[in-house]
């Protein structure tokens, strides 16, 4: 790994934390239909696209010899 200006790793960072914040929505959204029983194509859709965001943060992690797993927690309440 070659070292990187600020702004190479700000940039970086943005782009992790964007996402983040796409797996946790999408997953929410995917949440949403699977409980309203809404059709299997579109949970499928909403599977693949979880699937992407996911395979994305995991590859800019692996540009800075990072891993994340991000899985759904479990309801507390």
């Amino acid at each position: 790994m070659k070292p990187q200006s600020i702004i190479e790793l700000e940039e970086w960072e943005s782009r992790v934390s964007r996402l983040i914040g796409l797996v946790a929505i999408t997953n929410q959204t995917l949440q949403m239909h699977r409980e309203s029983g809404d059709s299997w194509l579109m949970i499928k859709q909403y599977e693949e696209l979880l699937a992407e965001h996911q395979q994305e943060l995991d590859q800019l992690l692996k540009t800075h010899g990072l891993t994340l797993k991000v899985v759904p927690a479990d309801s507390a309440a």
